[in-house]
């Protein structure tokens, strides 16, 4: 077996191992104890998530040895499983009668581990795709990502109170003094986090200018990859910090956001492995072509099946009082509406996102017009070559007639 081989399968081996007795930790560990998060088939999504890293890391160390992307990937993965070791170390350890040694510092550990895995953020998003630092900013963006998400950690680790993640255990190292210079550190944090963001979508927004076709592709990959994962934060993290700053949520509430934020971030992982291994890249203008029609064409549709019901439920409510045939009005209205809506809408998102390609199916509709009604050999060649650099912007073009 190759180094190169061996390095770029070791972190996937020590983390199935620390993930492997994460688990039996975690299944040992009193039911009726511990808290809806930390059972042990609500932490099965995390998994997921510590075998996307893994998987694509690893296949990009092996693939492309040069490119730290790879290895930070498999790096993260390695962590997600040390970190869902030390959940199960901490639940099993302050919950169960027998115990174990320390099991307040590895919860500890635990409670500000998970935003320590994020630190391989900042260097994919000014590194990706090819592991090169593009502008001078870039590097500017990096330490400002990496001291916004060290900050965080800090304040995690030392905040006094119960620990994020694993609330019934009040931090051992919590420093109550510093209470207002952590509320301080915090602020930083944030709007450091928020140059972060600024800068790197810069960076990207300019490599994608200057790329060319197959690098635009990757980086459409990441953009795609990045919007999704920034909606289900948008999601996921409202009842973590409402948990952390002492305000009630309900349970459901936090088991939903713990599976929607490990099965979403594999989204992340497996963009950046498509894109760096450049495995059907060019389907991506297809797949968002199809979400962005699809999304708002459902949207549209809930939305006037919802205005339909309350319309005529109002209508109806002298003649009956019952709301079922204002349902059964609504749906079939919807079921006729489905088709005319889904094409208008696709009209649009061509227009306003795809407009070359509207512009071209609109030029070769028209010629097709033309076709059927002209006569003239030299017109109709001349309206070809128009029509051909219209839409294909060739640097050339001309049409041989063979003569008989």
């Amino acid at each position: 077996m190759s180094l190169r081989l061996l390095a770029a399968i070791v972190p996937a081996v020590l983390s199935t191992l620390a993930t492997a007795v994460g688990i039996v930790l975690f299944v040992l560990s009193p039911r009726e104890s511990a808290p809806i998060e930390l059972r042990a088939e609500n932490t099965f999504p995390l998994i997921a998530m510590q075998v996307s890293l893994l998987t694509v890391g690893a296949a990009i160390a092996w693939r492309h040895q040069a490119n730290p992307i790879g290895w930070l990937l498999s790096a993260t993965g390695l962590a997600a499983g040390l970190v869902y070791l030390a959940g199960g170390y901490a639940t099993y350890g302050m919950l169960s009668a027998s115990g174990l040694p320390s099991a307040d510092v590895v919860a500890w550990i635990f409670s500000w581990s998970k935003l320590a895995m994020a630190l391989s953020l900042p260097p994919i998003f000014f590194l990706f795709p090819d592991g090169r630092l593009r502008f001078r900013r870039d590097r500017v963006g990096l330490v400002t990502g990496l001291t916004a998400i060290l900050l965080g950690v800090g304040v995690l680790a030392f905040y006094p109170g119960p620990l994020l993640g694993i609330m019934f255990v009040q931090n051992p190292y919590g420093w109550n003094a510093g209470a207002a210079a952590l509320d301080l550190a915090f602020a930083v944090a944030s709007v450091l986090g928020l140059v972060f963001l600024i800068l790197g979508t810069s960076s990207l927004r300019a490599r994608y200018r200057g790329a060319s076709g197959l690098e635009r592709q990757q980086l459409k990959w990441l953009y795609g990859a990045a919007g999704l994962y920034v909606v289900t934060l948008a999601v996921v993290l409202p009842p973590y910090l409402a948990q952390w700053l002492g305000i009630p949520v309900d349970a459901s509430i936090r088991f939903l956001a713990n599976l929607i934020g490990g099965l979403a971030y594999t989204i992340f992982p497996i963009a950046i492995g498509i894109a760096i291994l450049r495995h059907r890249l060019y389907d991506i203008d297809v797949l968002i072509n199809r979400t962005l029609v699809y999304g708002a064409t459902t949207a549209t549709l809930v939305a006037m099946y919802a205005l339909g019901v309350l319309a005529a439920h109002a209508l109806l409510r002298p003649f009956t009082q019952g709301n079922e045939l204002a349902v059964a009005v609504s749906t079939l209205a919807v079921a006729a509406l489905i088709q005319p809506v889904r094409r208008r809408i696709q009209q649009g998102v061509d227009r306003r996102f795809y407009r070359s390609r509207y512009d071209a199916a609109r030029t070769l509709d028209a010629f097709g017009t033309r076709l059927r009604d002209e006569v003239d050999i030299d017109a109709l060649r001349r309206d070809l070559i128009d029509v051909v650099r219209d839409t294909m912007e060739p640097a050339h073009a001309s049409v041989w007639l063979r003569r008989e």
